[in-house]
């Protein structure tokens, strides 16, 4: 019988651009285009990815693939690692809610990587994206909820065979290699959920993807010089699935694979904080807008939503930007005080602003069986403001803006692009490099690489 780690591998070698639909490339381009004003406005304003890339120029190397920021070269698997810390450190790259995973920062950087490492076309790099993403979707989909539940932060665990398969395709490794790389990418497999529970911790969480794309790319390279790791990596006695979860939807892993693409249902995020926050976020500027409250009147907001979303956002009194980005009370304050949550609301500023922070002492958030009974077909919440005369004023979103069933239009995701890029360029540069991104298979990999 077919090991799970074959029928990927011939997924993976046989895919190419040529024969992906035109909404597939589009999306792949959006998709580069908003990890790409992410990463650069990540570097920009947090300390992590900064860290992160002052130690790789330390570290120096062979010259084979870009840290974005530093418009330098240094060994692939460091590049890798250094521009997914940047492009996971603001919360606001792409995710997959049946999955619960952000596939971009962990694929798009690996797969960057292994093109500038085998000098690979543009369209080779689509190719490789929709591989990559294809596959760490499909894992994410087969073991989630439960490998959540058991503490997993599954874009790590997920993330090195999406990697993985992204750079086999783009580094056109034979069959026999690609299940060799699968398997070692499953071995470096890591990721626990626990840093969305603390202060301090919330600030290292771009760890996990940056340690995804890394073990991704080495995998192949390692592949490609003759190592093989496991072949029943997946289902073996004492393979990952077992390891990673207590329930696993085994057809998700390979059903219609090469005919459906999950690329084409992720969502993009318009606020910079956990997914789990933005059905809040949304119900809360809904709510203000149609009360048109004083803030100083409010006397208490309640909020309602699934347990996930208490458990993985429900820091109640954040001290820094990034524990502020899981915390739903911080959130709900911040748009309802600032009429936003977008990139450059968390910061120190607003976490020290007792405006904030005191409103956000009013919020009262609870887990109901309501939400919980629809989740993840739905992840929402219901909001009400309560005044100081005890009017009412309630809201409820279904599911965020962003999703593929209440999608952002293409000029909110170009808003969010120029914000973000221009933490770093001119608006000047930031078009020139969006329009650019958006007609890729008619560029050079290196012409884009140079706007960074």
């Amino acid at each position: 019988m077919s090991t799970i780690s074959a029928k990927y591998a011939d997924f993976s070698v046989r895919t190419r651009f040529e024969d992906l639909d035109q909404k597939i490339i589009d999306q792949a381009k959006m998709l580069i285009l908003d990890l790409t004003g992410v990463s650069l406005a990540g570097y920009e304003m947090m300390e992590f990815p900064r860290l992160v890339v002052d130690y790789m120029i330390e570290l120096g190397g062979k010259p084979e693939a870009t840290i974005l920021h530093t418009k330098r070269k240094f060994p692939a698997i460091n590049a890798a690692f250094a521009n997914a810390a940047c492009a996971h450190a603001l919360d606001m790259d792409d995710g997959h809610r049946f999955a619960a995973l952000h596939p971009g920062t962990v694929i798009i950087p690996a797969a960057m990587a292994a093109a500038e490492l085998v000098k690979a076309s543009t369209r080779e790099f689509i190719a490789g994206i929709v591989v990559g993403y294809e596959i760490m979707i499909r894992i994410g989909m087969a073991i989630s909820p439960s490998s959540l539940n058991r503490g997993f932060h599954i874009t790590g665990i997920a993330g090195s065979f999406g990697a993985a398969a992204a750079a086999a395709n783009i580094m056109g490794l034979s069959h026999d290699e690609t299940v060799g790389a699968f398997g070692m990418a499953g071995l470096q497999s890591s990721g626990l959920i626990q840093v969305n529970h603390e202060t301090e911790g919330a600030k290292v969480k771009p760890i996990n993807p940056a340690r995804a794309a890394m073990s991704g790319i080495l995998s192949c390279i390692l592949a490609q010089r003759g190592a093989h790791g496991p072949e029943n990596i997946f289902e073996g006695e004492d393979g990952f699935l077992k390891a990673v979860a207590d329930k696993v939807e085994h057809d998700l892993l390979v059903r219609d694979l090469g005919q459906e693409f999950e690329i084409c249902k992720v969502y993009l995020k318009l606020y910079a904080a956990c997914r789990h926050a933005h059905a809040c976020i949304d119900a809360a500027l809904k709510a203000n807008e149609d009360s048109g409250i004083d803030i100083e009147d409010i006397r208490k907001i309640n909020v309602e939503t699934y347990p996930a979303a208490v458990r993985l956002a429900g820091i109640v009194h954040p001290t820094t930007a990034s524990a502020a980005r899981f915390s739903i009370p911080f959130s709900v304050a911040l748009a309802l005080i600032r009429k936003d949550a977008g990139t450059d609301k968390y910061t120190e500023e607003t976490v020290n602003d007792e405006k904030i922070q005191r409103l956000a002492g009013k919020v009262k958030l609870a887990a109901t069986t309501e939400w919980q009974e629809v989740y993840p077909t739905k992840r929402g919440a219901t909001l009400t403001i309560i005044d100081k005369n005890n009017a009412i004023w309630s809201a409820r979103v279904d599911l965020a803006k962003g999703e593929p069933e209440r999608p952002a239009s293409s000029e909110e995701i170009h808003k969010k692009f120029i914000g973000n890029a221009t933490q770093i360029l001119s608006e000047k540069e930031a078009e020139i490099l969006g329009s650019k991104i958006m007609k890729l298979e008619a560029s050079f990999l290196d012409d884009i690489i140079r706007l960074l």
